[in-house]
């Protein structure tokens, strides 16, 4: 399709680079967002890759670590993709990498949403066996099964992110100079009927990353959640410090994503101005990668303990499955005590 020149058509036009928002705006959005990166890009890759180097190399592995050693991957990878998108930030949507990378990168931050996303919903029926069949749990929770669980986690992550890398791609902005790493094809950017939002296929995509990158997995969540509190009521059962830690990496998850996917549906289906608060959204989701090692730390140990113990000393005790054996009765009958390491949430 031949490229408009008038002005007047630019100003219909080009939806992602303009904003109704007021310069002073545009402006205090993009330095909020740029200190979000750069605080997820200093904390999150150094404490990532020191949890990868704790739980991986230096701990005793077992099934809890095995959970953690993949949330901490998930979140390095996304967390080395941030200064892309602090470059993309700084230069107001300008994409100077390429279409290479255009396809990469983000799709790195969707692989990060659903492979921890995933991992975080196993962990959850995990807790749940582990109160509801403590037995069963004791002879069947192996490592070989928790590894392959994260297999087919990391699976269907990359599934649900290859959309991103067929879809996405760069497109030149020639009023502007400015080329864009966008869902939108170069013939509907440059077109004047195009309505607002983005095509059937790019909807499809955005409606499956709000079903499985957030609404099912936080009602398999909070279903498996509700059932241990429920069952921890009627019981002797004693939720552990590993609990807690798993319960606020949880909550930390779905606060961060939680605007990221309100922004991605409201600037599909609506006519409201996302601009700013898509780039806001998503700085916030990248944040959620670098929390998890900093809460590993202030949750591991009581924080008098914490001073007196290396960073090392603190992981371990953090992923640590060794608790006070349980017993768990209901209706009046009592089972079989469980695995001093397994007898925790």
């Amino acid at each position: 399709m031949a490229v408009h020149e008038d002005s007047s058509d630019y100003d219909q036009v080009f939806l992602y680079s303009n904003s109704t928002a007021s310069p002073e705006e545009s402006n205090a959005t993009m330095v909020v967002s740029v200190i979000v990166y750069a605080v997820t890009c200093l904390v999150g890759i150094p404490g990532n890759a020191f949890v990868l180097w704790i739980a991986g190399l230096k701990m005793k592995r077992t099934v809890n670590v095995v959970w953690f050693i993949n949330l901490a991957l998930a979140d390095l990878l996304c967390c080395l993709a941030v200064p892309f998108s602090i470059a993309d930030a700084v230069m107001v949507s300008h994409w100077p990498y390429g279409n290479a990378l255009c396809k990469i990168i983000p799709s790195i931050v969707l692989l990060n949403m659903f492979a921890s996303v995933f991992t975080l919903t196993v962990i959850s029926l995990d807790r749940l066996v582990l109160v509801v069949r403590p037995v069963w749990a004791q002879n069947n929770r192996s490592l070989s099964l928790a590894w392959l669980l994260c297999g087919v986690s990391w699976l269907l992550a990359l599934s649900l992110s290859l959309p991103s890398v067929v879809q996405r791609g760069t497109v030149l902005d020639v009023f502007s100079n400015t080329t864009f790493c966008t869902f939108v094809s170069e013939e509907d950017f440059y077109s004047l009927e195009r309505e607002v939002g983005s095509s059937w296929a790019v909807r499809v995509s955005h409606v499956f990353r709000l079903v499985f990158g957030f609404l099912l997995p936080i009602l398999v969540i909070s279903i498996c959640y509700s059932l241990i509190v429920l069952r921890i009521r009627k019981s002797n059962f004693q939720s552990g410090r590993v609990f807690h830690i798993i319960v606020a990496v949880i909550v930390a998850f779905f606060a961060c994503w939680l605007p990221y996917h309100i922004v991605g549906v409201a600037r599909e289906y609506s006519e409201a101005d996302m601009f700013d608060f898509d780039h806001l959204s998503v700085a916030l989701a990248h944040f959620n990668s670098c929390l998890n090692p900093v809460l590993y730390v202030f949750m591991g140990q009581d924080f008098k303990e914490k001073v007196k113990l290396s960073l090392r000393q603190i992981f371990e005790n953090a992923f640590s499955e060794n608790v006070t054996r349980s017993t768990i009765t209901t209706r009046g009958q009592t089972s079989c005590p469980t695995n001093p390491s397994e007898a925790q949430l």
